[in-house]
């Protein structure tokens, strides 16, 4: 088990108690990949480094789709500190130039599940432990949206249209995701 993904757990409880009211989570998890001293700046340039050939016709969601596994598994795993081997993505799509559309997976090991209930039970947070799964996941997924604007040079935003969870042998849990993101 990871100590920094103790840590970061701990941090984003402290400061948003797990809670998507009034953006608390959603912020906190901004300024969580923010912090990020190296590892923001270089998701940045990998995505600049890509853009002109997008730029053209304003294809940010095509520049998502084609780059999808190495944009977002790079972010959710040195920003907030989701295992590769739990991440997966399935069906990306991209219907219009502004619309991108992908089934995000991950699973959560007995370990990283019992760091989160422990940080719930220690800081005294009213929630339940497949809520906060659901929540850091999809939340975190969402905070990508600032990092697009940034490169887009628009207003962009990740919703979800459906979230569920499902417990797997060895005390592991899976949450999957479906998320899109368009221009605002």
């Amino acid at each position: 088990m990871s100590v920094t993904f103790r840590k970061f757990i701990t941090r984003v409880g402290q400061q948003s108690e797990f809670k998507p009211l009034k953006n608390q989570l959603l912020n906190c998890l901004k300024k969580e990949s923010e912090n990020k001293y190296k590892n923001y700046p270089r998701l940045l340039k990998l995505m600049k480094d890509y853009w002109p050939q997008y730029q053209a016709r304003s294809r940010i969601s095509h520049l998502l789709k084609d780059h999808h596994e190495e944009i977002f598994s790079l972010y959710l795993n040195t920003s907030f500190h989701f295992r590769k081997q739990g991440l997966s993505f399935e069906d990306p799509e991209a219907p219009t130039p502004v619309d991108f559309k992908l089934v995000f997976k991950y699973r959560y090991n007995s370990k990283e599940i019992e760091v989160i209930e422990e940080v719930i039970k220690e800081l005294n947070i009213q929630t339940d432990t497949e809520s906060t799964l659901k929540r850091v996941f999809i939340f975190a997924i969402q905070s990508f949206g600032y990092l697009v604007e940034q490169i887009f040079g628009r207003p962009f935003a990740f919703q979800f249209f459906e979230i569920s969870s499902n417990p797997l042998p060895n005390d592991e849990c899976e949450v999957i995701a479906i998320i899109s993101g368009r221009e605002q």
